[in-house]
This record gives C-alpha cells, structure tokens and sequence, in this order.
C-alpha cells in the first residue's frame, strides 16, 4: 500500500513544473500583502459537507497540571476527523500560535478528510497548549528541540487513537504551514532516522527559509504602532475585525468571497496592513508568554486569577523577539550543546539551511513557496531551490499562504499526499 502511494506521488511530482509559470497560473492577486490577508478567512466554516470532528486529550508531561490558573488544563489536545475504515492518516500543523480548533488547520482537515484521510490537527509548539503539556525545556520556539517534542507527541497520539478509538492507518503523511512546515522539516530528518512513525510523505507550506530574516521583519511591523499613533492603531484594528466579522457566514470556497474581501482590504495602506499581518501572527504571544514564564519561574508565581490573569495582559507588550531573547535562549543555551548562545545563533540553527542535505535525500519531502512571499529573501529561495530541484514547487504570486484556498494549489497538494479524487465539491 505504502509503496503504491509514494509512486503515484513521485509521477504525480514528475509531470508539475517546479517553477509554475505566471501564464499559467491565474491567481487573481498580485499585491502580496492582500494575497496574504486571504488566509485570515481560510476555515472550514460554512463548507459543505460539514465534519464530525473529536478532541483528544493525551497525557505526555507530568508536574504540570497544579500551576496557578492552569490546573488541570496540561494535556496535550489535538482534533481528530475519523473514517470508519482504515484508511491513510494525515497530520496537519499550521503556523504560528495556531490551534487543533480553528483556522487553516481545520479547512485542510475538511479538504482531505473527504478525500478518505483520518486527519488529525496538532498545536502549534508556539502555542500555550503546547508549551504546557509537551515542551520538555517549557519554551518553545527553538526547531530541533520543538519537532523532538511534536515526535514524541505524535507517536503517543497514534498510539492512542490506535488503542481506544480503534483508528487504523494504511499510511501516514504530515502537512506544515509557515512555521509548522519548518518544523515539520525538522520531523522529516528526525523520523528519516528513527522511523518510529514511518511518515512517507511531507508537504511543507511556506516555511521561513531564514528565521533571524522573518522575526526580523516582524519586529519591525509590530513596531509600527509607533507611527501611527495609539489612536490610528485601535481605528485600524477595529476596523480590520469588521471587515473579518462581516464575512462570518460565507463558504470559504467561493473565489468570489476573497475578491469581495480584497476589494476592502485594498484601501488600506502597506504599513498598516504589515501591521495587521503582524498582529495576527502574535495573537497567541500572550498567553504563551504567561505560560513559560509561569513554569520557568515557580518561585514568582501569580497568586490568584486576578494576578495571572493581568500578567498575561501585560505580556501584550512582548514580541516575538522579545520572547525569545528573555525566556528562550537562556533556556535553550542551558539544554542545548554547541557556539550558539544568542538569537541570531539560535535563528540560524533553527532554519532550513543547516538540514538542506537532509531534506535533499529524503525524497518524501516537498515544499511549495511563492516567489513573492512576504517573509523571505529571494536569495534564501534560489539556495532552496538548487537544493532540493524539482522537489522544490514556487508559484509566482500568493504572498505567504495566501494561495492554499486556490484551485490549483489545493489540488497540487491532493496529488501530493496521495489523494486522488478532485477537490471541489
């Protein structure tokens, strides 16, 4: 079985371009930055058929559960989608902060559960739900150590669905998004090695080719409050949720939903809606802040609910760097051997460059990027690129993920992972 499917993949691979001409590719935006704002509607919600998804809680680190306003509340959650045969198993993880309950995650879930996958979502290790119940250092952020924790946590989440949801897997295969693909590239080498999973088949989505490059870029957008003004910045906040808020019950698979969504996206300036991006991606800073400071530092616990509860607003004020230069490297710089003793030390040992070779013999990985990726350098591309050859698929338009929802892409990811059925309804 397993050898079927990774020859329909390879043929599959063999006859795509792996540079997608712009004559064919008709994606409709061109602007990245208002490709990119797509994904902030790209769910399963209102889709059709609607699924029967489960929440699991798996048990993986013990100690955890009496921290202040977090009892009970340390097992590792994942949504699970079911078939009731066997059937190939797919695990998805999404970017930044993200959740097994909403967002990209769950609209892949809906894309390839109907094509005959169980699917299982996983948390993003940047998330407060991982931090807690799977991150052996309690700080995530760091690739290598973070894709050995989601290892470990995948193998116990396969072990449990096989034992008391009696779920049977012809095959498995992963799917990244942003800094879940990066991850996933880190999982790639790690069962390559240890085959305690047996993946045989990875697409990764727009992974941040240099970190330091991407976190960089971040900081600066998230900056730009300082310009604006504490005025101009809650108006463009508000006025960015009503927008969203107003596409609450339309199908995310109508082209003409994101043309509509564009359309009042466009009259916002570059800055803000760099701004906006940002402030997307940190959304579940805060509370990932609380919770590593809460179990780095148990002797500063907070009291009651009404201190935990105003140290995770102040947390608010914390960037991505900011996390990583206070609670992340002295933590990793303790648990890890090598040079690397800063951010800019960590960032370059948390990107693709040091496991190219790795990912270059191991023809089960594939990645797609966009040639206007808003998140990387060109010259990060071109070095991936002559890397990894034909493995290696760049769409000219699409911003960072900004095209997953597209005709063309999602059935490029379909043939991909194995599924052979179209992906329209």
């Amino acid at each position: 079985m397993r050898l079927h499917a990774y020859v329909t993949v390879a043929i599959s691979v063999c006859l795509l371009a792996p540079t997608a001409a712009e004559t064919e590719y008709r994606y409709p935006y061109r602007d990245p930055y208002l490709a990119t704002v797509t994904t902030a509607i790209v769910n399963a919600d209102n889709l059709i058929p609607r699924l029967k998804r489960e929440v699991v809680h798996i048990p993986l680190i013990t100690g955890r559960g009496q921290l202040p306003s977090l009892e009970g509340r340390d097992e590792f959650s994942v949504t699970v989608y079911r078939q009731d045969h066997p059937a190939p198993l797919l695990f998805v993880l999404a970017g930044i902060g993200s959740n097994p309950y909403f967002g990209l995650g769950t609209y892949f879930a809906w894309l390839f559960q109907q094509q005959g996958f169980h699917v299982v979502i996983l948390p993003s290790p940047m998330s407060w739900n991982f931090a807690l119940s799977a991150s052996q250092s309690g700080a995530p952020g760091y690739a290598p150590a973070d894709a050995r924790d989601l290892y470990e946590a995948m193998q116990q989440t396969l072990a449990v669905l096989r034992a008391q949801y009696r779920v049977t897997t012809t095959r498995i295969a992963f799917l990244g998004a942003s800094l879940g693909a990066l991850e996933g590239a880190y999982l790639s080498v790690l069962d390559a090695s240890e085959q305690k999973i047996a993946i045989d088949g990875y697409l990764l989505l727009n992974p941040p080719l240099d970190l330091d490059y991407a976190l960089h870029k971040v900081d600066l957008w998230t900056a730009l409050p300082a310009k604006f003004g504490p005025a101009e910045t809650e108006t463009l906040i508000a006025r960015a949720l009503a927008i969203l808020d107003s596409f609450s019950t339309d199908p995310r698979d109508d082209p003409a939903v994101f043309d509509r969504l564009t359309s009042q996206f466009s009259t916002f300036t570059r800055e803000q809606l760099q701004f906006l991006l940002a402030k997307a991606l940190q959304m579940a800073l805060p509370e990932l802040v609380y919770v590593t400071d809460v179990i780095q530092n148990r002797d500063d616990r907070p009291a009651t609910l009404t201190e935990a509860r105003r140290r995770i607003q102040a947390a608010n004020r914390v960037s991505f760097l900011d996390y990583i230069e206070r609670l992340g490297v002295p933590v990793w710089t303790r648990s890890t051997v090598g040079s690397a003793s800063d951010l800019k030390g960590f960032a370059r040992r948390s990107s693709l460059t040091p496991i190219l070779d790795h990912l270059r013999d191991n023809a089960r990985v594939h990645i797609v990027h966009n040639e206007d990726d808003v998140l990387i350098a060109r010259q990060s591309l071109r070095e991936l690129q002559q890397a990894l050859g034909s493995r290696v698929t760049v769409f000219p338009y699409g911003g960072h993920l900004g095209n997953v929802w597209y005709q063309d892409n999602r059935d490029y990811a379909l043939r991909v992972l194995g599924a052979t059925g179209p992906s329209g309804r």
